[in-house]
């Protein structure tokens, strides 16, 4: 038999994760749970913007819907690191299940209130805030270690893929049929899911921590900020997710206020950015060794500043749609390098705490990021918001740098473990 081609060789090196049984079952799960959490997203915030026609509201509705992820980061990967994550995840989807049911029941029937909205929604954002620690953690039981980079490669990959096709499905089905019926299809997407995860095996369960629980949180915060590259990579993460806010969040101001174009330049720019960021995806999937990614989140933070500068100072539709891509680049490129890194630092017993903090900093600071750029955009202008945030980031990616050389961290190079022998088969 001739040996496979090198083309081949590169695909299975880069999808090795999926030879683990647990999960490849698991990652399929997640492509109708991703796809309908982004349906969920564009719908919920259509349906906000029907029933209040206030962007103050949406503002609201930010706040509740991640707001819980800032609030309760040291609790839930507290707990995620003292039970069992398999069950704690199956749990959590059956309550959403109920959750994002109800959503769409009240609203089908014409019985949905923007005060029902208020209180269904931080519901649901409690739960995400519990659910995004145990789900990243619950990777690592279900690979070997050195395959676990390349698993979260691939999650990031199917997330950034989803983010392309999720919004136009919801988008469409909200149009046509109403907005509960989008949530219905996050409520089947939640089944597979369910299902994987009460029939699946762990291949290798972390250890339990059995101390008490506010001794356990004080623990992990202790190692967050004794661990001179976890604490710097948190912080780095922290401010591009604050500083990114005003393009993610505020698009239709970016094409309408400051290129006078009109809602199909914020969907073309959302397209490109999610190019970009798959782009990134591939790249990191199929180049993962740590000595390398380690590089990439002050590298990313510093390109992210420089194209934030650059969208605040253009008034061109082409030059700013051409910065879009790697946008969208340096922004996953970040984010999935400093997840694999943050996964690599955690000790046995520690991955929820780290987990949570890393949600935290990267989804739990957007609701304040809004905040902050819609009361500086009244009083500087959106412009001048993009280039404020563009020269923070920039300047904290420096600093980043300088510390780096100055404190180095680990050898990354000597920590680095081969692929498993099941992923080379």
């Amino acid at each position: 038999m001739s040996a496979p081609s090198p083309a081949i060789q590169r695909w299975r090196h880069a999808s090795r994760a999926l030879n683990e049984p647990a999960y490849r079952r698991y990652f399929l799960a997640q492509v109708p749970l991703v796809i309908g959490t982004w349906i969920h997203s564009i719908a919920l915030g259509w349906l906000m913007w029907r029933l209040s026609a206030s962007p103050m509201m949406l503002g609201v509705l930010a706040l509740c819907d991640l707001g819980p992820t800032l609030l309760l980061g040291p609790i839930t990967g507290t707990l995620v690191d003292r039970v069992d994550r398999r069950r704690l995840l199956l749990g959590l989807i059956c309550i959403n299940f109920v959750l994002i049911c109800t959503l769409a029941a009240l609203a089908i029937t014409d019985s949905i209130t923007v005060l029902a909205m208020l209180i269904l929604t931080p519901s649901i954002g409690i739960i995400a805030a519990f659910e995004s620690p145990a789900r990243q953690a619950l990777v690592a039981e279900l690979v070997a270690p050195a395959d676990l980079r390349n698993a979260l490669a691939l999650n990031s990959l199917l997330f950034n893929t989803a983010r392309l096709i999720g919004p136009a499905i919801g988008g469409l089905v909200a149009a046509w049929a109403g907005e509960g019926w989008a949530f219905i299809l996050k409520a089947v997407a939640l089944l597979p899911a369910a299902y994987v995860l009460a029939t699946m095996r762990l291949r290798a369960p972390e250890p339990r921590s059995r101390g008490r629980f506010f001794e356990d949180m004080r623990a992990g915060l202790g190692f967050a900020r004794s661990h001179v590259e976890v604490a710097r990579i948190l912080i780095l993460v922290g401010i591009c997710s604050l500083t990114s806010v005003p393009y993610f969040s505020f698009l239709p101001v970016l094409a309408d206020d400051m290129l006078g174009a009109d809602a199909s330049l914020a969907g073309l720019l959302m397209s490109v950015t999610g190019i970009g960021s798959m782009a990134a995806g591939l790249m990191l999937t199929f180049g993962d060794r740590l000595n390398a990614m380690a590089l990439w989140p002050v590298a990313s933070a510093f390109l992210l500043g420089v194209l934030l500068i650059g969208m605040g100072l253009s008034s061109s539709v082409t030059l700013t749609t051409a910065l879009a891509l790697p946008m969208g680049f340096a922004i996953l490129s970040q984010n999935l390098a400093s997840n694999t890194l943050l996964q690599h630092f955690a000790p046995p017993g520690y991955r929820g705490r780290v987990m949570a903090l890393y949600a935290m900093m990267m989804l739990g600071t957007v609701p304040v990021g809004s905040l902050i750029a819609g009361a500086l955009a009244a009083r500087i202008g959106m412009p001048a918001v993009f280039i404020l945030g563009g020269a923070l980031c920039a300047a904290t990616a420096l600093a980043a740098a300088w510390h780096r050389r100055r404190y180095p961290g680990p050898d990354l190079m000597a920590a680095d473990p081969a692929p498993s022998s099941a992923s080379r088969a």
